[in-house]
């Protein structure tokens, strides 16, 4: 299946097309996307860290529902999307003795967005 995705600063997109309506279809990614009567699908473009050694990270919905958006915490993204390909990076944490850049958190997000 061929899926675009609108990786935005603030909130991520999936679409596919739909062969048999002969339109575009949001997709409901289990899990990352936000319901909403109002809105389609919306995955949070949110990303917490678990263990930065082996690429455990949590994302979307999920970093909401568990409460991790709300503290200041050095292994939660916000807005990472601006950073990416930035040469100027500011403070770039070190966390489970990795440092963590923007390229990798979107590269960490972009890779569970496609394989769920």
């Amino acid at each position: 299946m061929t899926i675009s995705i609108d990786f935005g600063t603030s909130n991520t997109v999936v679409a596919r097309w739909n062969q048999a309506l002969q339109q575009p279809e949001t997709l409901k990614l289990p899990g990352l996307s936000t319901i909403s009567t109002q809105n389609p699908p919306l995955i949070p473009s949110l990303l917490y860290v678990e263990d930065a050694a082996v690429s455990r990270v949590i994302l979307g919905q999920q970093v909401r529902d568990k409460g991790l958006d709300l503290n200041a915490d050095s292994r939660f993204f916000r807005n990472f999307k601006r950073g990416i390909g930035t040469s100027v990076q500011g403070f770039l944490p070190e966390i489970d003795g990795q440092i963590v850049t923007f390229e990798r958190v979107g590269e960490w997000f972009l890779n569970q967005v496609v394989n769920s």
